[in-house]
């Protein structure tokens, strides 16, 4: 795949790998925006929007500490196979290493990243971030609704995922979608993005 420019501007986040570190890799891992997007297999404002909740949520939960991967439960507001729900999961839980029932049972104790990730709870966000070393939690939610972020044509739209576009036709379907996401991550990322504590 190959990736645009503005992927580099985006704000990276960087956390404390404990268990990579104990098993001889480097002490710390940085995640990107393109990460996400190879993980997610494509580029698009949910994405864009699962990333910058994970980034402010743990920006607050930390504020200038480094995150430690692990250390974080995630809960999300809807079932897992409502909407994006689970693409927005997956986003989160690629980030923190946080994992469901299946996740790393940990060595002799330490380092589990099991059952750290919970669908369907009653909280106020989309997302609910809950260090487990201090029970410090925050919630947050993402909305562009009514953000001032450039237009996509629809019918063109409707023409490419019903396979009747023209190459030339796609190609600018894909500028103008990609031009959004930028949009987001770059102009607007405080704005789309709402801490609730």
């Amino acid at each position: 795949m190959e990736y645009l420019d503005f992927f580099n501007n985006v704000e990276k986040i960087e956390m404390f790998e404990p268990l990579g570190f104990v098993l001889g890799l480097p002490k710390t891992v940085v995640f990107s925006y393109e990460d996400v997007v190879k993980l997610s297999g494509h580029s698009c404002p949910t994405v864009a929007g699962a990333y910058l909740m994970t980034l402010a949520a743990l920006k607050a939960l930390h504020k200038d500490e480094l995150p430690t991967r692990g250390n974080v439960k995630i809960e999300m507001k809807g079932k897992k196979a409502d909407g994006v729900i689970g693409v927005m999961a997956n986003v989160a839980s690629f980030i923190t290493g946080a994992k469901e029932e299946d996740g790393f049972k940990g060595l002799n104790g330490n380092f589990a990243r099991n059952n750290r990730l919970f669908y369907d709870k009653k909280i106020n966000g989309e997302m609910k971030f809950t260090r487990l070393d201090n029970n410090q939690s925050v919630e947050v939610s993402y909305d562009i609704s009514n953000l001032a972020i450039s237009d996509i044509n629809f019918n063109l739209m409707q023409k490419v995922i019903s396979n009747r576009a023209t190459e030339e036709e796609a190609q600018l379907f894909g500028q103008q979608w990609q031009r959004r996401v930028k949009e987001i991550l770059l102009n607007h990322k405080q704005n789309a993005i709402r801490i609730i504590r």
